[in-house]
């Protein structure tokens, strides 16, 4: 995993200049005072650049919103796919042979005994 690099005050304000403190999401202005955050277009996680070319400023609640819902899905999908093409992603289906002769099956157990009164017909 690629380490984030921390973002000066300098770039910050660059960074909200160039796109004239609208916000890249919901394209709302962002007003004085307000919070807003530094979104990347392409998550770090899924190969974007960590520079100034990958980020635009966002409203934060904008930001948490679309990482909540479409960033994080996105980048658990491709660490499973990318486990699956290495062969690294636990198995699933069936339980193969092996394992069902290791584990002992219920209907082989025997039965307990049973307790009761038995009246012959």
């Amino acid at each position: 995993m690629k380490k984030r690099r921390r973002i000066s005050t300098k770039e910050r304000l660059s960074i909200f200049t160039a796109a004239d403190g609208v916000c890249h999401i919901c394209a709302g202005k962002i007003t004085v005072g307000e919070r807003w955050e530094v979104s990347h277009l392409i998550p770090i996680e899924m190969g974007g650049a960590d520079d100034a070319s990958n980020t635009r400023p966002a409203h934060y609640r904008c930001h948490r919103d679309l990482t909540a819902k479409e960033d994080v899905p996105a980048i658990a999908k491709a660490k499973r796919r990318e486990a699956k093409h290495k062969g690294a992603a636990r198995p699933k289906g069936k339980i193969t042979r092996r394992a069902r002769e290791e584990k002992p099956r219920s209907d082989k157990l025997p039965l307990p005994a049973r307790r009761g009164i038995y009246v012959d017909a």
